[in-house]
């Protein structure tokens, strides 16, 4: 308090718009919180409609949106748009995410999934005819994949939608390795699709999908590992192994498989700042001073996510520091 009995407003003043992932989300929003309490004078408001409407609202020169959140690098024509539009940016790196493929708690049938699965029960081959898990079977066998035994029960599907960072990066990570070969099929033998299934329950609310796939005891859904893990400590759902190769070893998401990479479908988060705020506008300025301090840096693990190694957050620190842009990470 001040000596007039008022509040001090503390030295930052102003308001600004966070927007993108709804994965990232967590981290900024409690970052947000620990900032505006210690400077009453700012407003800082974040939202996570996902990292492609993120981008779109941080390309556009009319929205004033300085930071934007993503769960994957923004995509050429992404930063393409932005380059039009004469905005600069500092990409930073901000965590580790294992993208977890969950079931409702209540699903006894299924504890491991690879990939070659995954893809014949959420690619775009299961368009429209994979209803049933065992649907997904004739589809493993044409593949020449070894694991065509999945159970003959209902199947509702729920994941985020293509707005999202996560639904790109989980069809990058599984569906194009399934299409590529990667996972030991001959695909010169017949044609794969790198696609996610058009039929599905989709939200860009991760609570909203976590609540379909609690509900449905034969549910299958991907979301960040942050959400997936809460609810499986509250005993909602349940966190599936997976393994990318038919007959590998089956890994769970946690903290310490995800931050090695034995989890296989990990993937790094980020924050953009634009170029024009990160050198003008003191209240970004300090935003991300924060975000990227110690005390800030903690809101990474402590909602459920996975810190960098001490050289990648070096990396970051001298790029902020720098006001460095453009690409500087690649995946």
């Amino acid at each position: 308090p001040t000596t007039d009995g008022q509040n001090d407003p503390g030295p930052l003043r102003g308001r600004f718009l966070v927007s993108g992932s709804s994965t990232v989300f967590p981290i900024v929003d409690r970052q947000r919180e620990e900032f505006v309490a210690a400077n009453p004078g700012a407003s800082i408001a974040v939202e996570g409609p996902g990292t492609g409407d993120g981008a779109q609202k941080f390309c556009d020169p009319d929205q004033n949106v300085p930071i934007a959140n993503a769960s994957r690098l923004y995509k050429d024509e992404e930063t393409e748009i932005c380059a039009e539009n004469g905005i600069d940016y500092v990409e930073l790196r901000r965590g580790i995410d294992g993208i977890s493929v969950i079931t409702s708690a209540d699903n006894d049938l299924i504890e491991c999934l690879s990939f070659n699965q995954l893809y014949a029960l959420l690619s775009g081959e299961a368009t429209g005819t994979v209803t049933s898990w065992a649907d997904a079977n004739p589809i493993l066998a044409d593949m020449g994949s070894s694991s065509s035994d999945l159970p003959d029960v209902p199947l509702e599907v729920f994941g985020p939608g293509g707005e999202s960072g996560t639904y790109d990066s989980f069809g990058e990570i599984v569906m194009e390795s399934v299409a590529k070969g990667k996972t030991g099929l001959d695909t010169e033998a017949r044609e794969f699709t790198e696609d996610i299934r058009l039929d599905y329950n989709a939200s860009p609310d991760d609570n909203v999908l976590i609540q379909g796939i609690a509900g449905s005891r034969y549910s299958l859904g991907w979301v960040g590992y942050a959400f997936a893990a809460e609810a499986a400590e509250a005993g909602d759902v349940k966190l599936v192994s997976v393994t990318k190769d038919d007959g590998g070893e089956c890994v769970a998401p946690t903290p310490e498989t995800i931050a090695s990479a034995d989890f296989p479908i990990a993937r790094f988060l980020y924050s953009y700042v634009r170029a024009d705020a990160a050198g003008d506008d003191a209240l970004v300025q300090g935003f991300v001073d924060y975000m990227l301090s110690d005390a800030g840096l903690e809101s990474v693990s402590a909602v459920g996510y996975i810190d960098l190694e001490q050289s990648q957050q070096d990396a970051v620190q001298a790029t902020w520091a720098d006001r460095a842009t453009g690409r500087q990470w690649e995946e």
